[in-house]
C-alpha cells in the first residue's frame, strides 16, 4: 500500500510539472507576431508627395507684347475697340502674363501708332508684318499674337509667339472650350479658360527658346541705310568694311540681308557693357565715323534705323 501511495504522489508531481510547462508564456506570442505583421502591412508610414517647386529662372523674364493677329491694312487698336471678342482676350493674356510677373508692353497703353506706320516707311520691306513693327517700337522681346472664335458651340483661342528682332515663329498653341450659353460673362469666362489651356504649353516653348538666347545678349535689329554716292566696287567695299567695324564691337551677330540701299542685321549686345539701345547706337556710329557720315532715322528699344552717307 505504501509503495501505491509513492508511485501516486510521482505521478501527480509529474502531471503538475507538465501542465506549468504547456501554460508558460513564450517570449513572442502569436498575437504579437499578428499585430507585427497588420502593422507594418497596413500602418507603415507612406513617404508624403512634395510639391514640385516653381521652376526658377537665372536669367532676366522676356518683355512681352500681345496683340490681334491682322492683315497689313488693318488697325490693331480699332480691332480691340470694336471686336468685343478680341478685347477680351487680349485682356485676359495680359491678365495671365501680369499673374506670372512678366513685363508687358500694352498695346492700349500705345494708341497713337503713328510711329509705327513711320517705321514701317522706314524700313526695306515694305510688306513688313505690322504685329512684327509694333513689337520692335514698343520694345518687346516676344510678341504674341492670338485670333479666335464661338462656333458650333465651341470657344477656341489661337496663340502664336514670335521673337521680335527676327519675326521667328517659337510655336503656336490653341485653346478650346465648351460653349454652355450666351451670356456675356460666361463667354467672358470661357474665353479666360480657353487662354489658360493654350498658354501653358507655348509659355514653355518661350522659356526654352529665352534661355538659350539670352546666352548671346541682348538683340537689336540695325537697318543701315546707304547713300547714293556707295555704289560698284565701293558698295561692296563699304559693306565688308562696315560690317568689320561693328563685329569688333558685336561678335554675335546675323545678317538679314544686304542690297544696294541697305544692311539689316540683328546684334546681340552684352548688357553690362550696352546698357540700352542708345549705348548700341553709338558704339556702332564710332565703329563707321570714319567711312562717312552716319545720322539716326529712328530709335526704339529693339530697333535702330540709321544712314550712313
Amino acid at each position: 500500500i505504501l509503495m501505491r501511495r509513492f508511485c501516486f504522489l510521482l505521478w501527480g508531481i509529474s502531471l503538475i510539472a507538465l501542465v506549468a510547462c504547456a501554460s508558460s508564456k513564450p517570449t513572442t506570442n502569436v498575437k504579437e507576431r499578428s499585430d507585427e505583421v497588420f502593422s507594418s502591412a497596413f500602418f507603415q508610414e507612406t513617404p508624403q508627395k512634395t510639391e514640385e517647386p516653381e521652376l526658377k529662372y537665372d536669367f532676366q523674364e522676356p518683355v512681352i507684347m500681345v496683340i490681334p493677329a491682322i492683315s497689313n491694312n488693318a488697325s490693331a487698336i480699332e480691332v480691340i475697340k470694336q471686336n468685343p471678342f478680341a478685347k477680351t482676350t487680349m485682356e485676359s493674356i495680359n491678365e495671365y502674363l501680369t499673374e506670372k510677373s512678366y513685363k508687358v508692353r500694352s498695346l492700349e497703353g500705345n494708341e497713337d501708332l503713328t510711329e509705327v506706320l513711320q517705321i514701317q516707311n522706314d524700313i526695306s520691306d515694305k510688306e513688313e508684318d505690322m504685329s512684327y513693327i509694333a513689337g520692335l517700337t514698343f520694345g518687346a522681346d516676344i510678341y504674341i499674337t492670338f485670333s479666335g472664335s464661338i462656333r458650333n458651340d465651341m470657344v477656341t483661342v489661337e496663340l502664336s509667339a514670335y521673337e521680335t528682332t527676327t519675326a521667328r515663329l517659337l510655336g503656336s498653341k490653341t485653346g478650346m472650350v465648351k460653349d454652355h450659353g450666351t451670356d456675356k460673362s460666361n463667354q467672358r469666362y470661357l474665353i479666360q479658360t480657353a487662354v489658360k489651356k493654350a498658354f501653358p504649353a507655348l509659355e514653355k516653348t518661350i522659356h526654352a527658346y529665352w534661355q538659350e538666347d539670352s546666352k548671346k545678349g541682348i538683340p537689336y535689329k540695325v537697318i543701315i541705310n546707304l547713300g547714293e554716292r556707295f555704289s560698284g566696287e565701293i558698295l561692296e567695299d563699304i559693306q565688308d568694311k562696315s560690317l568689320t567695324s561693328i563685329r569688333a564691337n558685336f561678335s554675335n551677330l546675323k545678317i538679314n540681308q544686304m542690297t544696294e540701299k541697305t544692311i539689316d542685321l540683328v546684334l546681340y549686345a552684352k548688357a553690362t557693357e550696352f546698357p540700352d539701345v542708345y549705348a548700341v547706337y553709338s558704339a556702332i556710329k564710332a565703329s563707321l565715323s570714319d567711312k562717312g557720315v552716319v545720322q539716326k532715322n529712328n530709335i526704339t528699344n529693339k530697333l535702330i534705323i540709321m544712314e550712313l552717307n
